[in-house]
């Protein structure tokens, strides 16, 4: 009869913990993770404040093209702002008058109940000083030359002294 075969010492002695290559690959997996994380989650908080001054500069826009509806802007730049509660928003305009020009106008009488038409070039500007100043909204368009509103909607809207 054969005696049964002694396992060898290394196969004997019981594993009681981490070999240090195991923790050091364990650490850098989870920095990797961590670093990953922290990435997106920095990506996601600044897409979030961009998001928040466009939406923002997006209703300083519409309420300008409003006033200009209710009393049409002289030609010229301008610039201003939006109050101390929005210091960090600025608009700057710029206003021309465009002559219309008619297709199939075979005569001339009644041309002149036509008013200009003036080009409006909107920027609203954002700069809060510690990032970098951006132009979340800019556009051009065209404010027809007849007055949309009576002029008792315009005293009531506090445009007339």
């Amino acid at each position: 009869m054969r005696s049964p075969a002694r396992p060898s010492s290394f196969f004997r002695a019981r594993r009681r913990g981490f070999v240090l290559m195991e923790v050091i690959v364990s650490l850098t997996i989870l920095g990797f993770a961590a670093a990953v994380c922290m990435r997106s989650f920095t990506q996601s908080i600044a897409a979030s404040r961009i998001m928040e001054v466009q939406t923002q500069a997006q209703f300083f826009a519409q309420q300008l093209m409003h006033e200009f509806e209710i009393k049409p802007p002289d030609p010229g730049k301008k610039e201003g702002g939006f109050g101390d509660d929005y210091k960090n928003y600025s608009f700057f305009v710029e206003v021309s008058l465009v002559d219309p020009r008619y297709r199939r106008q075979d005569r001339n009488d009644g041309i002149e109940q036509f008013f200009a038409l003036r080009e409006v070039d909107l920027e609203i500007r954002y700069d809060d000083g510690v990032h970098k100043p951006m132009v979340p909204i800019k556009l051009s368009t065209a404010i027809v030359g007849f007055e949309k509103y009576s002029h008792a909607t315009k005293e009531s809207y506090g445009f007339y002294e």
